[in-house]
């Protein structure tokens, strides 16, 4: 099983020398195993994701907010109609995601309709496509504390496990369900857009704090987490001295980071 981060900012996107090291895409990941690869989230890092021809495609969406979708239509293979790419989300049917997509893939904000003209874009339902995925691949979900809602994953592959948790504002009632769905995991990629500080004035925002990462890993069995979805104004600097004083275990995500789960 392989993880390459494609995109590590949450919100918006980024651009400026104080952004280069842990770089300036929102959220997109992508896992291989076996023959298949499996694209968590299509924020502008997408654009860097590559398609292999004889390979099982998939996109899973956490949940649809901007940062999480905006780069669907800017990866130039998903133009190619031999591209088959499946597309589901523990969030919503395929009707209603498709619905969603095509609204925001359309008219007034965006040149093309991608959901008419892309017909190697199949949206499936979620279950549909977990129990059918090829290479003996498991994939489960569990939804997150987020405005709109929003779903995590965990992938498992050959007894290694890859765990999902973007835009998720941890609370203490959380913790058994969290803990059930990540032991044993191998990484876990953690939604560290605040620090301690931050939560006093963003309750209800929807995100979790890095120092919150860091108390969770030491309370289950996990190898490795990474905090990603990093907030749009932590510099390098910043991101540099907070990644300086992680724990053994933990570290920060940044985009075109690759690592390989042996």
């Amino acid at each position: 099983m392989e993880i390459t981060l494609h995109g590590c900012r949450g919100s918006i996107a980024v651009s400026s020398k104080e952004f280069i090291k842990y770089g300036g895409h929102t959220s997109c990941y992508e896992l291989r195993a076996g023959n298949t690869q499996i694209i968590l989230d299509t924020g502008t890092g997408f654009q860097n994701v590559n398609f292999q021809k004889d390979s099982q495609k998939i996109i899973l969406f956490s949940h649809l907010h901007h940062d999480h979708i905006q780069g669907l239509g800017f990866n130039k293979d998903i133009f190619n109609p031999s591209c088959n790419i499946g597309i589901s989300s523990a969030l919503y049917e395929s009707t209603e995601l498709r619905s969603i997509i095509q609204t925001y893939f359309s008219g007034s904000y965006f040149p093309l309709n991608l959901t008419d003209e892309l017909k190697n874009l199949k949206f499936q339902n979620f279950f549909t496509l977990a129990e059918n995925t090829k290479d003996d691949i498991l994939i489960e979900s569990l939804e997150m504390n987020h405005p709109g809602r929003s779903f995590g994953y965990s992938i498992t592959h050959e007894n290694k496990k890859f765990v999902y948790l973007s835009d998720n504002e941890f609370k203490n009632w959380q913790l058994t369900k969290l803990r059930d769905f990540c032991e044993n995991s191998d990484i876990i990629l953690w939604d560290g857009m605040f620090i301690g500080k931050d939560l006093i004035d963003k309750k209800g925002w929807g995100h979790s704090s890095i120092e919150q990462g860091v108390e969770f890993f030491n309370k289950i069995n996990c190898k490795k987490m990474l905090i990603t979805h990093h907030a749009p104004e932590r510099t390098d600097y910043e991101l540099d001295k907070i990644n300086s004083g992680l724990p053994d275990g933990i570290e920060l995500a940044f985009d075109g980071k690759t690592i390989e789960i042996c």
